[in-house]
């Protein structure tokens, strides 16, 4: 049932399903991707979440048991649109010269989250590097190894966050 209070998230991603049927996941991702940097820009630089030394992390998923309750609308099945999406995101990470730019864990949330976390660093004079995000649908713990790597983590370090966390952001603030 979509209840008033949460009709926008589920707006929101009904409106996923529809941009990908209607004008394909290329230009999906890229709404999705302004989407998440015009909120940014409104938000102004700074972080959201949990600090532990220079990891910032999301101790709850956003909007994560509204994509819970959208899936199970569709069959408990995760909607098509929202697979190719995450596939096309995962291809151009693969194709990449820049994979640690990308977020570890691919989903239309974690594509929005990564536009808005990166934006809002940059306005802040900082580089992110999506370590680790664990899934909201399936608690899988997922990590992005170039990221891990350009961060000077180990997956061992991401892993402790992310029994307490979904997403997990290694933060370097950039010199003047």
């Amino acid at each position: 049932m979509i209840r008033l209070k949460n009709i926008l998230p589920k707006a929101f991603l009904f409106g996923i399903v529809e941009m990908v049927d209607i004008s394909g996941v290329e230009k999906t991702y890229e709404w999705i991707t302004t989407l998440g940097t015009k909120l940014a820009e409104i938000e102004g630089p700074g972080f959201e979440g949990a600090w532990e030394d220079d990891v910032n992390y999301l101790p709850i998923c956003p909007f994560g048991n509204e994509l819970i309750d959208f899936i199970h609308i569709h069959g408990s099945e995760i909607p098509s649109q929202f697979t190719e999406l995450m596939n096309y995101v995962n291809r151009q990470k693969d194709e990449s010269d820049e994979p640690w730019n990308y977020p570890a864990l691919v989903s239309v949330l974690g594509i929005l989250r990564h536009s808005y976390v990166t934006r809002r660093a940059k306005m802040a004079k900082a580089q992110v590097y999506n370590v680790g995000s664990k899934s909201v649908v399936n608690n899988i713990k997922v990590y992005n190894e170039e990221a891990i790597e350009k961060a000077r983590m180990t997956k061992e370090q991401v892993s402790k966050i992310l029994d307490r966390a979904f997403c997990v952001y290694k933060v370097e603030y950039l010199e003047d």
